[in-house]
């Protein structure tokens, strides 16, 4: 009975160390340039992304490809301040919905959805599309990191 607990513990054990170094793995700094970037971005989305600065800075350090992720962000950001202006958007509650509706249409794009064209959708996503498209990179599909698969 012994032998099975202390069996089972160091299994445990083997297991939280094997998670937590890999973890560390994944784990990087961020150059000072691309803390200005999020700084950057933070501010155009200043009362629209309720994450703050440092919860940011620690998903991008977890992430695998932090400079694609923080691409995006800034695609987003200027997403956001061009549509803003264009349709005249005013009031926090709708600046916050298309915010969210933007962080939609990224998660479309990351997944495949509509390569190349906008697909059937409302006015409101094909603009938002063609305003993210604008702002990636031109072989944002090719980067590892941005496109997703559910196979």
């Amino acid at each position: 009975m012994v032998f099975r607990k202390l069996l089972i513990l160091f299994f445990m054990c083997m297991l939280l160390a094997t998670s937590a170094h890999a973890d560390e793995y994944y784990r990087g700094h961020l150059t000072l340039q691309q803390i200005e970037r999020i700084r950057e971005v933070k501010q155009i989305l200043d009362g629209v992304d309720r994450d703050s600065m440092q919860k940011t800075i620690r998903e991008l350090e977890k992430s695998r490809h932090p400079q694609v992720n923080i691409e995006m962000k800034e695609a987003e950001a200027r997403a956001f301040t061009d549509i803003v202006q264009e349709i005249n958007v005013e009031g926090q509650k709708k600046k916050e919905w298309l915010y969210s509706m933007i962080c939609l249409n990224m998660a479309y794009l990351q997944f495949g959805g509509a390569q190349g064209k906008y697909g059937t959708t409302t006015e409101l996503n094909r603009l938002i599309r063609q305003k993210l498209k604008e702002y990636l990179p031109p072989d944002i599909n090719k980067q590892p990191g941005f496109l997703y698969s559910l196979e």
